[in-house]
């Protein structure tokens, strides 16, 4: 240990820096108060002996002072209060001034050795306290990351690392709470991969999961903007929540999507265009009407289902009115691309489906 000695008694300095060789232990010197505050700040020793009779400051201000910087438990050194008076008022005086043992002067060498062993073991007891808080600390630093990224997976699709259906809803709603407050629009793009099923019992399952995540990857350029959510809505559905948007902005990012998944060209021999592609519902709020996250996914699932019954590959645009229903008000739909090339007529419900 490295242990500061205040006293300013030669035969008592030179006895005890003996002893501590013996023993193994450093020792560094001050001869009166204010040395032994300005020492204790620059060394940081393990334990400090402090004699009463001390020039310039005494036994009980120095220790005060060196006990005032110890903050905390980490930073806590004993402190061996030396008197030649060890009375209960002086024990006491020194008790509140921050003293943790005792030792009467002229000293013991046995009671001297005894105590710097007991003292010892309080300081190691404390690095080991220390030590194993860094620990506790560094377990819960790792359990909070942990927590987090299991909040992050709970969020996430697995397949397409897109938001899951959970998070798609929860920032659905939030975000419909701030639209209808701030009085601004929020719209909803419901997208339907064209004859998936036909793509998985052509090429397999595992086939299927790729087209999926190849098509997601389209996504992210034309959706642009932190505060839009990208989300497997379920299978082969995918949803896209656009704040603060307008219909005419909105339907033309759902025609960039389109148009990027049908560059891609991906092939399903068994559909009538032979590639895939998408078909695109949107939906918008209108800023002067109260509506529900319900009713914006019932608007959007519906121009979905015309896109499909208009012959796929197309984005079809509700101009119907989003109401605190799970509807519209009477209204129209447009479709925003149709023509022989890109549309197919379906020839049954199943079809369209």
């Amino acid at each position: 240990m490295k242990i500061l000695i205040c006293d300013d008694d030669n035969v008592n300095l030179a006895m005890i820096e003996k002893n501590f060789l013996e023993l193994g232990h450093k020792s560094i010197f001050a001869l009166d108060g204010i040395d032994a505050i300005e020492k204790f700040s620059i060394e940081q020793p393990d334990l400090v002996l402090i004699s009463e009779d001390l020039s310039h400051i005494n036994g009980f201000e120095t220790t005060k002072k060196i006990k005032e910087n110890c903050y905390d438990f980490t930073d806590w050194i004993p402190v061996v209060f030396m008197s030649k008076n060890l009375e209960d008022d002086t024990i006491a005086k020194a008790i509140e001034a921050g003293a943790d043992f005792f030792l009467r002067k002229p000293m013991s060498i046995q009671l001297l050795k005894a105590t710097i062993k007991a003292m010892r073991r309080l300081v190691s007891y404390r690095q080991n306290l220390i030590d194993f808080g860094h620990q506790l600390r560094e377990v819960n630093d790792k359990l909070l990351l942990s927590n987090q990224l299991l909040s992050e997976l709970s969020l996430k699709d697995p397949l397409t690392l897109l938001a899951n259906r959970r998070a798609f809803e929860e920032n659905l709603e939030r975000i419909c709470r701030q639209a209808i407050q701030n009085r601004k629009p929020v719209s909803l793009l419901m997208i339907d991969v064209d004859h998936f099923k036909t793509y998985n019992d052509t090429y397999g399952h595992q086939a299927g999961d790729i087209c999926l995540q190849k098509v997601a990857s389209t996504f992210k350029s034309p959706v642009e903007g932190s505060k839009n959510i990208i989300a497997r809505y379920g299978g082969e559905e995918f949803a896209i929540i656009l704040p603060e948007t307008e219909q005419a902005v909105a339907a033309a990012i759902a025609e960039r999507i389109r148009g990027a998944v049908q560059l891609l060209e991906l092939k399903n021999i068994g559909t009538l265009r032979g590639f895939v592609t998408l078909s695109i519902g949107v939906s918008t709020s209108s800023p002067d009407v109260p509506f529900t996250s319900e009713s914006l996914v019932s608007a959007g699932d519906e121009a979905l289902y015309h896109a499909k019954e208009q012959g796929r590959n197309i984005v079809v645009v509700s101009d119907r009115q989003v109401n605190m229903t799970r509807g519209f008000h009477a209204g129209k739909y447009k479709v925003l691309r149709k023509t022989p090339n890109d549309a197919e007529k379906p020839d049954s419900l199943n079809d369209i489906l």
